[in-house]
């Protein structure tokens, strides 16, 4: 199928086609040189060469090349919010990595849209827009082509798209709205961990906007992300622990008591890993369940257990809005919660 076409027009003649194409489409020079490469442009329906000048009325084609992934399909479930020739975008889950690793070479989002390429007939090459962390859920988009990633890439580093997240928060937000505009970097190259950076340093700008939806009361215990086993708890699983135990680790100041928790919408003005994870931990406000910053949140039940709020960090990618990369028209997609968020 011819993705993109354009007739010559009269004053087009005195330019080869290659001129034409890059007047007039937003190819990059790397998919031009593929084009290329492919022979993948036309000229009123046959093969031709960068370099041939056309006349008034010709009509100029280009197809863009097709190419596939090679993922071992995995049966996990894929939620399409809006698909077409150029685009997938789907509800991920918490719980999968996006794209396989070294160390996480199976079970990712990536493995899943291979099976539901093949549960829907199709064949394309998996190019992931957006990245989403292990158990942050929400809109995550795949381009089918490689100029559809392109655009979207440059709408994202112009900050032309707007990027919704929805978070349970520690504690109680003081103020209904609020910006957080401090620098992010890694401080340890050897941990995963991001923090506040300053620029000269090698952090960079970062910005986020954040707004109360609603606060919820409580007494609870939030843990501190330096429990370990050493010191009396086993880092990440969530165990539930008696009063007896809480009552040592607040002496010894690994738990604190807070208030409540906090319902907030947020808006990114940057994309910077673990973003909104870093600025309301500045805040004071982890997002809940985040065992990595500290934002582990228990309540004492009936047995007197306390036992957390979170399984995951309950951080949720609500809605995405950008112009297609093909059509140019508006677009707004948004992913319902999942289902743990049933803790409201």
């Amino acid at each position: 199928m011819d993705k993109f076409t354009y007739v010559v027009k009269k004053e087009d003649e005195q330019y080869q086609i290659k001129d034409i194409l890059r007047h007039n489409f937003t190819f990059s020079s790397r998919l031009r040189k593929k084009l290329k490469q492919n022979n993948s442009i036309f000229l009123n329906g046959a093969e031709t060469v960068g370099w041939a000048t056309p006349k008034e009325g010709d009509i100029i084609s280009v197809r863009l090349p097709e190419e596939m992934s090679n993922f071992e399909p995995e049966d996990i479930p894929v939620y399409p919010l809006y698909e077409d020739d150029d685009l997938l975008i789907i509800n991920k889950q918490p719980g999968y990595v996006v794209h396989p690793t070294r160390g996480q070479p199976n079970h990712t989002m990536a493995n899943a849209i291979m099976k539901y390429m093949l549960d829907t007939g199709q064949n394309f090459k998996i190019r992931f827009v957006n990245r989403l962390d292990r158990d942050t859920s929400g809109v995550l988009v795949i381009a089918k082509n490689s100029y559809s990633q392109e655009e979207l890439t440059k709408q994202m580093k112009r900050n032309t798209t707007r990027k919704l997240y929805t978070a349970l928060l520690c504690g109680l937000v003081e103020g209904d709205e609020g910006t957080v505009d401090l620098p992010i970097g890694r401080p340890d190259m050897n941990r995963v961990e991001r923090g506040i950076l300053a620029e000269e340093s090698g952090g960079y700008a970062s910005v986020t906007h954040y707004r109360v939806i609603h606060r919820f009361p409580a007494e609870l215990v939030r843990l501190d992300s330096s429990l370990t086993v050493e010191n009396g708890f086993v880092e990440g699983q969530n165990e539930p622990f008696t009063e007896d135990e809480a009552s040592e680790l607040l002496r010894r100041g690994l738990i604190y008591k807070t208030d409540g928790y906090t319902l907030c919408e947020l808006i990114l003005e940057t994309g910077r890993t673990h973003q909104i994870r870093v600025h309301m931990g500045a805040l004071g406000h982890f997002v809940l369940g985040d065992t990595l910053y500290g934002g582990v949140l228990c309540k004492k039940s009936t047995d007197g257990l306390y036992v957390p709020l979170a399984k995951r960090q309950l951080l949720h990618a609500k809605k995405l809005c950008f112009e297609h990369p093909v059509t140019k028209e508006y677009m707004e997609v948004e992913a319902p919660l999942a289902s743990d968020f049933e803790i409201l």
